[in-house]
């Protein structure tokens, strides 16, 4: 696909329910900035997020897992073909009895030429105008989680949208729900979030929000100061379809502390999708300072290159 291809099916995604396939593989549905990893771990883990993970990108994906998300800030870039590209920053800290959780994601669109019918080979065909338009999309959540008895949690986050394109925009709300439970001491979590529950948006035709419940287990295998093991599983139910997503997280601590993490996740395709359903990634901590990275195969388009870093407030 062309540069303008590309950039042109962003496009189409905002402005009709056609099928929006730009990370996620969410159907017919509006608001593609929903369907983007946000950052390098969970992309690189196959998006199986819901139960595995406790930090602040757990705003995404699982609000009830904020409770046990410890004090931080994290930021992320995503280079897209054509000149997309997109990008996050979420934080989480605590608030009263719980965790609150503080986030926004964005897409550009980047620009492409404007093309109108030309009327002198009928109408078939297009000509350039010299016009140039752009667009983008935003999404801005908050969220709270609250530890209750027994290891269970729940959460809720509210996402306000708006996305633009050229002269045509529009706002609008989703919302997720997430519950959570640990098990044998943290060492196991179950995890199940509906997502982006909320009416239809859209700058051309309104579409549907790219609803979805997931719903998985984590593992977790090792000790804090050696080698471990994270194994995340996790089935999404999208319209009438079910997936299956899953994640290996190996850390490695190297002397000093510097713990070299490696990551491989399967993230599921759809018939059309020239994606690669092998996500790849890796990372570097010290002291709960962590920088990522991940890569995902786009076929003929080339590759999405995800950087992110996570700063912790305190210990």
């Amino acid at each position: 696909m062309s540069r303008a291809g590309f950039l042109l099916a962003l496009a189409a995604m905002a402005l009709a329910p056609v099928p929006a396939r730009a990370q996620d593989d969410a159907g017919t549905a509006a608001a593609v900035v929903l369907q983007l990893a946000p950052s390098p771990r969970p992309l690189a883990l196959g998006e199986a997020y819901a139960a595995l993970p406790a930090d602040e990108l757990s705003l995404f994906y699982n609000p009830a897992r904020l409770a046990a998300a410890l004090p931080a800030v994290g930021l992320a870039y995503q280079t897209l073909p054509a000149g997309a590209a997109a990008g996050s920053l979420a934080t989480a800290a605590g608030f009263g009895p719980g965790v609150v959780g503080v986030g926004i994601q964005y897409l550009s669109y980047g620009e492409i030429d404007v093309i109108e019918p030309d009327p002198s080979r009928g109408g078939e065909y297009g000509r350039p105008t010299g016009e140039r338009v752009g667009g983008g999309e935003v999404a801005i959540g908050a969220g709270y989680g609250l530890r209750l008895a027994a290891g269970l949690q729940l959460g809720a986050a509210l996402k306000v949208l708006r996305l633009q394109l050229a002269e045509a925009d529009a706002a609008g709300l989703a919302f997720d729900l997430g519950a959570g439970l640990e098990l044998l001491g943290g060492r196991a979590t179950l995890g199940i979030a509906a997502q982006n529950l909320g009416g239809e948006i859209g700058p051309g035709r309104p579409s549907p929000l790219p609803r979805r419940i997931r719903g998985g287990v984590g593992l977790r295998l090792g000790d804090s100061g050696g080698p471990r093991v994270g194994i995340a599983l996790e089935g999404h139910a999208i319209g009438d379809r079910v997936v299956f997503a899953s994640g290996l997280e190996a850390t490695v601590v190297a002397p000093g502390g510097l713990a070299l993490v490696g990551r491989v996740g399967y993230h599921p395709t759809i018939e059309g999708d020239a994606r690669g359903p092998v996500v790849f990634g890796a990372g570097l901590s010290l002291d709960r300072f962590e920088v990522d990275y991940a890569f995902r195969d786009l076929g003929p388009l080339g590759g999405a290159h995800l950087f992110g870093i996570s700063i912790p407030f305190a210990r």
